[in-house]
């Protein structure tokens, strides 16, 4: 009971307490001129759209909740360093915006996690295949709005299938391969990559990591026909290992041999500085010369995801700036590294490559 104690309700700005009953007035005026709208199409005598309803409302709502989001991000970034502020705006928010947000099926997973922790495949995979969800027209337009704002998600893999299809094109036929995903989800890229006729079929070996065993067998149940019937010359091999073990390293990791590509875009933001300079540089250990490492991290920017994420959804990631990225980076031997954002903004990538000869 807590937070219900004056002394905490304290901690919550006039501003940002007028910031949530502006979005709670948002949603709800949306809903308004739906129910209103989707009444007169059940009583009338011909049926209307109530797709184009929807295609109507989602127009006009898009904008307007990024600039809700954008404020949301002003005036909650500044307690992010405040322990006792930041845990009392995030159980007000959850009390005053969650329960209308978890209306849209991804934000109601996202804050209730039933698969037992933030980001699994099934929330990838909304993402991914961006269709309308939700027990009716409201639901399904709060779920649009979670869209939005994980559609990073959904971009950020893209550039590695990109990535990862510019690789196979410049080796040489006959030379094998090894590309590792590490939190492999639901390993779209791959899954597309297979079933591109435009991708080369070269020779390769893919290996999944991932602590849930769901995801494995999700990733490769969908991709490894593909292997068979669209890309003879792939393989694909899928290992459970727990998080823990994958900050440990060991003996599994070295038994994998070295790789031409490794990649892990939905891991590293949930680790502090520390844990993440410590996998980034184990990874880039495990890279052949001429090899890549891409870490994706969320990019500290304005119309970042913190607000939704952290607040409405209690789904905490540490948000890093180019420079933060490329610190890792100052104790890998033969290293070029850059960084770019994927199209959002919202995702910063790091690539490291392992140059054949050392840095002049």
């Amino acid at each position: 009971l807590g937070s219900f104690e004056p002394r905490n309700r304290d901690l919550i700005s006039r501003d940002y307490r007028a910031h949530c009953a502006d979005v709670l007035h948002f949603l709800r005026s949306y809903r308004a001129i739906l129910d209103t709208n989707i009444h007169q199409i059940s009583k009338s005598a011909t049926r209307g759209n109530s797709d184009e309803i929807f295609q109507l409302c989602e127009e006009k709502i898009i904008p307007q909740w990024r600039n809700l989001w954008l404020r949301g991000n002003e005036l909650t970034v500044p307690s992010l360093q405040d322990k006792p502020t930041l845990q009392a705006m995030k159980n007000f928010t959850e009390l005053v915006l969650t329960p209308e947000f978890a209306q849209g099926p991804v934000w109601w997973r996202s804050f209730y996690k039933p698969a037992g922790y933030p980001g699994d495949f099934e929330i990838m995979n909304y993402v991914y295949d961006w269709q309308r969800e939700g027990k009716d027209t409201y639901g399904q337009l709060l779920h649009r709005l979670g869209l939005d704002v994980s559609e990073c998600i959904a971009t950020r893999m893209h550039v590695v299938r990109k990535f990862i299809g510019e690789i196979l094109r410049a080796r040489p036929d006959a030379k094998h391969t090894k590309i590792l995903s590490l939190g492999c989800g639901s390993a779209r890229e791959i899954q597309l990559h297979l079933d591109d006729p435009a991708a080369p079929d070269t020779p390769v070996t893919f290996t999944l990591i991932d602590q849930e065993e769901k995801a494995l067998t999700y990733a490769y149940e969908k991709s490894f026909p593909l292997t068979a019937f669209k890309k003879k010359h792939a393989t694909l091999q899928a290992l459970n290992v727990s998080f823990t073990d994958v900050l440990r390293g060991g003996k599994w990791l070295d038994e994998l041999g070295p790789q031409d590509l490794i990649y892990s875009v939905g891991l590293i933001d949930y680790l502090v500085d520390k844990r993440a300079r410590a996998l980034a540089e184990r990874l880039y250990e495990r890279l052949r010369p001429g090899g890549t490492l891409i870490i994706g991290n969320m990019n500290d920017t304005p119309l970042s995801n913190i607000w939704p994420m952290e607040f409405i959804t209690d789904w905490h990631l540490f948000y890093r700036t180019n420079e933060d990225m490329l610190a890792w980076t100052t104790q890998m031997a033969n290293c070029q590294a850059r960084t770019e954002t994927e199209p959002t903004g919202r995702v910063r990538l790091l690539f490291a490559k392992k140059l054949d000869q050392p840095t002049a």
